[in-house]
């Protein structure tokens, strides 16, 4: 199989987790600490410890996937930070990777993953992008469609994912799949002089 880069860095904060994986010339290297909150603190020792696993100096890396969402809003905005940070100091190229993607990715049983959002609703998608939103959570969901699979196994398909030529990599900016809850205000201000 080729291979868009031999060394690639794959982050994802998008759920309760800290998930890092280095793909090395189809290797694969995770490190993942699930937390509720504190990605930002421990990503970067997260990233040290993944870097350590595979033997390399982060120099050696060649692209950078970040996980994308669907997910929590300011997870997914850590994961996003960071590797911008590292794309530019490290002069590589940066790409997103979905939720959808990295859940069905490697296996081959579902064409449509299901991601549990919040109010009891799923969000499904397939892994070429076709995505539907708000539908209600029914029972059949969990057996019917591909489900988020656990920290390590989903940060190593987003890897593998990332790598392979057959599939199309998006822009590294956050999935949102319904409008922010918080607006900004609309009233007129005025101004005192």
């Amino acid at each position: 199989m080729d291979y868009r880069a031999d060394c690639l860095l794959a982050i994802d904060t998008s759920t309760a987790h800290c998930a890092v994986a280095i793909f090395l010339n189809g290797k694969v290297f995770t490190s993942v600490k699930e937390m509720k909150k504190g990605q930002a603190e421990l990503l970067f020792e997260v990233i040290e410890d993944a870097l350590k696993q595979a033997k390399i100096e982060k120099t050696r890396i060649e692209l950078i996937v970040v996980g994308i969402g669907p997910g929590n809003f300011t997870g997914i905005r850590i994961g996003l930070a960071a590797a911008k940070g590292l794309s530019l100091s490290l002069k590589v190229p940066i790409s997103g990777v979905n939720s959808f993607q990295a859940s069905l990715y490697g296996q081959n049983d579902y064409k449509i993953a299901a991601i549990p959002a919040r109010q009891n609703l799923y969000y499904f998608g397939t892994i070429n992008g076709d995505i539907k939103t708000n539908l209600t959570k029914d029972s059949t969901a969990p057996k019917s469609f591909a489900n988020r699979p656990k920290g390590k196994e989903f940060i190593k398909n987003m890897a593998i994912f990332g790598a392979d030529l057959k599939f199309s990599l998006s822009k590294p900016a956050p999935l949102y799949m319904k409008p922010a809850d918080a607006q900004p205000h609309t009233d007129k201000i005025s101004i005192i002089k």
